[in-house]
């Protein structure tokens, strides 16, 4: 009976991983969001818990609104515009700014904004 349980069990659990459409379980987007970038050079906790110093990767942070289509760990590709490359989530930007990337910068402040075409990454 108890294998009986566990044979269901790992049957279900099967179909579920082979039935998702990507990584993240959400549908993929096939349209590039259109962010505005800014750069921030600030030393502390990110939102998922890291300190800024240490992280080796490239990343940034992402506004309220656009968390439920980029969630926090997922990878970014920004492109058409002077900061392209591929860069990590792991901060969340403060409530006002709308459909806008923060790049996570340690030269000197870039204080003029650039808009950018942003799409997941999937690896």
């Amino acid at each position: 009976m108890i294998r009986l349980r566990q044979f269901v069990i790992f049957i279900l659990f099967l179909y579920n991983v082979l039935s998702t459409e990507n990584t993240f379980g959400q549908e993929v987007r096939n349209t590039p969001d259109t962010v505005t970038v800014y750069t921030y050079k600030l030393k502390g906790k990110t939102a998922t818990g890291q300190l800024t110093r240490k992280i080796k990767e490239p990343f940034l942070a992402i506004s309220r609104d656009l968390i439920e289509n980029y969630p926090l760990s997922s990878k970014v590709i920004l492109y058409d515009c002077s900061w392209e490359g591929t860069y990590k989530i792991m901060d969340v930007m403060g409530g006002r700014h709308i459909k806008s990337v923060d790049i996570y910068y340690t030269g000197k402040k870039k204080t003029t904004k650039k808009k950018c075409l942003c799409t997941l990454a999937f690896e």
